[in-house]
């Protein structure tokens, strides 16, 4: 393993995991809400526009994730290196004018901005001349580790790494135009008629988490069933065996390097989103009841195709084997909920 690289850079972020786990149990068991819960006002619940409304950026932003959807991958061999670029470079490292252990590799493919080599490699590459070589002079993290955990004998010093830039893959999104939302085959021909489209797409989305949060902020929670405790564990023993696999003793120092928090913040985490977890899906079944809300089979078999196409399954087959059924059902009966919400809300301009 080289030495300028992170140890820990292929672990999972924690909301990551949180958002899995949670949609694995989401369906676990129906809850006797009146117990539980004392459900706030969730109709005709009056919604400010300005807060609803969709902004330049909010438009911008679902633009750039259609255009890098479709986005053509190439080589470069000229020009300059760009962030999020893949760079193939050579690079050899000397620590006080002699070469060192790990300082040093050829061909290897670096994402510019993955945050995988030392403070300033990647971000002294941004700019820099493909075909030609750069000098970085850099200094190793005073709490930099070795393979084995412990603080590594480079942690501190000063070290200069000569670099080669080979090449870089880029992804080069198309050109938002007409003929780009022409090709696309959706209806519409023009990029005005599209982001029209997606401005109502926008706003109601918009519209169904405001009127949603509404609804999970009046609500009360009388007390919390024991699910909670059960996801509260079900992600601490997951990231314990995250823990040891990559040779951590201490859960402290494993959330530090790996989550960026420490394991008491790991905590009120892992507690918070069990707990909003829960409290939604009650919420969602007390208002499914009280409106005779219920899913038709053409909802259950989208709604599971959508979940599968999501988490990059190559069926709905293989997506529910490794699911329970009842959990995504759960999990599709809540959104349909918050539309039923965000339809008997009143918009206030």
């Amino acid at each position: 393993m080289n030495t300028c690289i992170k140890d820990y850079k292929k672990l999972i972020k924690v909301i990551t995991v949180l958002l899995l786990i949670a949609l694995l149990l989401a369906g676990c068991s129906p809850y006797k809400n009146s117990k539980y819960i004392e459900l706030g006002e969730y109709k005709n619940l009056k919604l400010d526009n300005n807060l609803i409304e969709p902004t330049d950026e909010d438009l911008m932003n679902e633009i750039n994730l259609l255009l890098d959807k479709y986005a053509e991958v190439l080589v470069f061999n000229e020009g300059e290196v760009h962030l999020n670029d893949i760079a193939n470079i050579d690079y050899s490292g000397v620590i006080d004018g002699k070469p060192f252990e790990g300082g040093a590799g050829s061909g290897y493919d670096l994402t510019i901005g993955s945050n995988s080599f030392i403070p300033g490699f990647e971000e002294g590459l941004i700019g820099a001349v493909i075909g030609k070589s750069i000098t970085l002079n850099l200094t190793f993290p005073a709490d930099y580790k070795d393979e084995d955990n412990n603080i590594s004998k480079y942690a501190g010093k000063d070290v200069s790494f000569k670099v080669e830039i080979n090449k870089v893959t880029r992804r080069v999104p198309p050109e938002y135009n007409d003929e780009f939302i022409q090709s696309l085959d959706n209806g519409y021909n023009s990029i005005s008629e599209y982001n029209e489209f997606l401005k109502k797409e926008i706003y109601n989305y918009k519209k169904t988490q405001t009127a949603w949060q509404i609804v999970v902020d009046n609500t009360i929670v009388k007390k919390y069933p024991s699910t909670v405790q059960k996801r509260v564990n079900a992600v601490r023993e997951y990231y314990e065996y995250n823990m040891a696999y990559y040779g951590y003793t201490s859960f402290n120092e494993f959330c530090i390097d790996a989550l960026g928090q420490t394991e008491e913040e790991f905590n009120e985490t892992n507690l918070k989103s069990a707990q909003d977890g829960v409290k939604q899906e009650m919420i969602s079944q007390a208002i499914a009841m009280l409106e005779d809300i219920k899913l038709s089979s053409k909802e259950l078999n989208d709604g599971y195709d959508n979940y599968a196409e999501y988490y990059g399954y190559d069926s709905t087959e293989d997506f529910l084997k490794d699911y329970d059924k009842e959990s995504i059902t759960s999990s599709i009966l809540l959104n349909k909920v918050m539309e039923f919400v965000a339809l008997n809300c009143i918009v206030i301009n």
